[in-house]
């Protein structure tokens, strides 16, 4: 997805951080005190008389009180809530899989990979993850018990692939295809491609996929409405360098998936991607999928098949609206998509920094930050950042220097030290919000799941970078999954890469076992003819 310049963040996060945070605010009346026993510093009652003012009332409005609490209660929910969010997202759930999006706004859409890694997979294998405006082309080999190896090749589309035709585009990939396998001298290999293309699309086949709309600013003519795999196959043709199958077409939470599996001895329950978006993936019931299969341009005879749930798009259809703050209200009506990707404007990266910049905004209006005073920075759409969060929930208390730093950016020029407690406070109220509501959907799916013992396997830059994010995360849903079910969240890496070349390597060795397997029949009926005619 192109995530990981989402936060900038140096620091890991300890489970000592999550205390040190909790305890900033004593910290803060210690570090003014002075060692002044029974006695209160000037600084100290400063300190106190502004927390006082945070928690009393403010006009927001002519007619609206604000005040540090009110505005605190907005984003806290109770688990009660987030039980009924996992009763609804499970009813769409099952609702997807029977009528997709007509029925449900979780759409649950068919990836027709059947298996996940079981350690066996080997050779060399090509991988391509088109994301937004960016290229990969990767070579990886694989042996059983070994760590992956892996060459690759980046590129930034050129406008005018972009922005022309389909046909320049997919001449575009095309080519850095085979000038990446000519220059390592494989061009002739007839080696097996795993393509990740980060657009939405209508899946009918492993290799059959029809673009359904551009997203994240490509305007290629003429792909819409188009199979994206016969489209590259055309224009590998064109080029005439290489030869190469391509053999699946993938989504990138998929690929999370299988890759957490891989790295885990083939056992991975979830896949789930909290970066600028978010998704699932898990293993679903042939059986099930009523409506993934019923377009199916090819027979499926496996027993299981992950799913890709797009669960982003919970609550498009207003059946979420009581997670909704007045905050997110104003963040969706103002997107390029409104009432679109709900779920995903309430967990990931992409809204959260924008959700904590408007409840600034409201309690400086207020007077009950920066003496009222706000800058135009701060006031503008858009100048608070994600990566913001990360950074100030990163600083040590005491010192805050990158809370201090973030302030000269929003050109913030009177503000106290308890004025920086309380912007540390909206981050974390805002992010834990995220990271309860992401608890309560990964319980959803695995309380469907319910297996005794189940792995989560996490990617994204929201979940990597924010120090506290994973220790929210792993103990709401212990509060949430149903008693005697217990599950551990893994953080891996690379699902559109490394996730796409071990499907293609899960589909060569399916293919290699069918061979064999028919091979063995063809054995048996000859020695069974052999036996009838003696």
């Amino acid at each position: 997805m192109g995530e990981s310049a989402l936060y900038s963040a140096e620091k890991q996060s300890t489970p000592a951080d999550l205390w040190m945070l909790l305890a900033g605010l004593e910290l803060a009346r210690s570090f003014y005190s002075q060692g002044n026993e029974g006695k209160e510093s000037k600084d100290r009652k400063i300190v106190k008389k502004d927390l006082k003012r945070l928690a009393g009332g403010a006009r927001l409005e002519e007619e609206e009180a604000i005040s540090l609490e009110s505005v605190m209660a907005e984003f806290k929910l109770s688990n009660n809530t987030l039980r009924r969010m996992m009763t609804h997202m499970s009813d769409n759930m099952d609702r997807g899989l029977h009528g997709g999006l007509d029925e449900s706004t979780i759409a649950m859409l068919p990836s027709f990979v059947p298996e996940l890694p079981d350690g066996t997979e080997k050779g060399r294998f090509v991988a391509m993850d088109l994301g937004g405006t960016n290229l990969r082309v990767m070579l990886m080999e694989m042996e059983p018990g070994e760590p992956m190896r892996s060459k690759q090749f980046n590129t930034r589309m050129p406008n005018a692939a972009q922005h022309g035709t389909a046909e320049k585009l997919f001449d575009y990939i095309a080519k850095a295809l085979a000038d990446f396998l000519c220059e390592k001298g494989l061009q002739d290999e007839g080696l097996m491609v795993g393509f990740t293309f980060s657009y939405p699309c209508d899946q009918t086949g492993l290799r059959s996929a029809t673009l359904l709309r551009w997203t994240k600013g490509v305007t290629a003519t003429g792909a819409v409405g188009e199979d994206v795999v016969r489209l590259l196959e055309e224009a590998i043709d064109r080029d005439g360098r290489v030869r190469v199958e391509i053999v699946a077409l993938i989504n990138d939470t998929v690929g999370t998936m299988v890759a957490a599996a891989y790295e885990n001895g083939g056992a991975c329950d979830l896949g789930v991607i909290i970066g600028t978006g978010t998704n699932a993936a898990y293993m679903e019931d042939t059986r099930n999928l009523v409506f993934g299969l019923s377009n199916a341009t090819e027979d499926y005879t496996h027993k299981t098949m992950i799913v890709d749930t797009e669960w982003g798009g919970f609550g498009d259809k207003g059946e979420a609206d009581y997670i909704f703050t007045q905050y997110d209200k104003i963040v969706d009506a103002r997107s390029d998509h409104p009432g679109v990707n709900s779920l995903d404007k309430l967990i990931a990266g992409m809204c959260m920094g924008e959700i904590v910049r408007l409840v600034l905004e409201k309690l400086t209006k207020a007077k009950v930050l920066f003496k009222g005073l706000p800058s135009d920075r701060l006031n503008t759409i858009g100048s608070f950042p994600t990566k913001y969060i990360s950074e100030i929930l990163h600083d040590d208390c005491g010192s805050y220097a990158n809370t201090r730093q973030i302030m000269d950016e929003l050109a913030i020029e009177s503000y106290t030290f308890s004025d920086m407690l309380l912007l540390r406070e909206v981050c974390v109220v805002v992010s834990r919000r995220s990271a309860n509501l992401a608890a309560a959907a990964i319980a959803c799916v695995l309380n469907r799941v319910a297996r005794p013992k189940m792995v989560v396997g996490m990617d994204g830059s929201t979940y990597k970078y924010h120090p506290f994010f994973h220790h929210w995360v792993t103990e709401k849903i212990k509060e949430l999954v149903q008693p005697g079910l217990e599950c551990n969240v893994i953080q891996t890496g690379d699902g559109s890469g490394k996730g796409a070349a071990l499907i293609t390597a899960i589909v060569a060795r399916l293919r290699k076992e069918k061979e064999e397997e028919e091979r063995r029949v063809r054995v048996k009926e000859e020695e069974e003819k052999r036996r009838k005619k003696k």
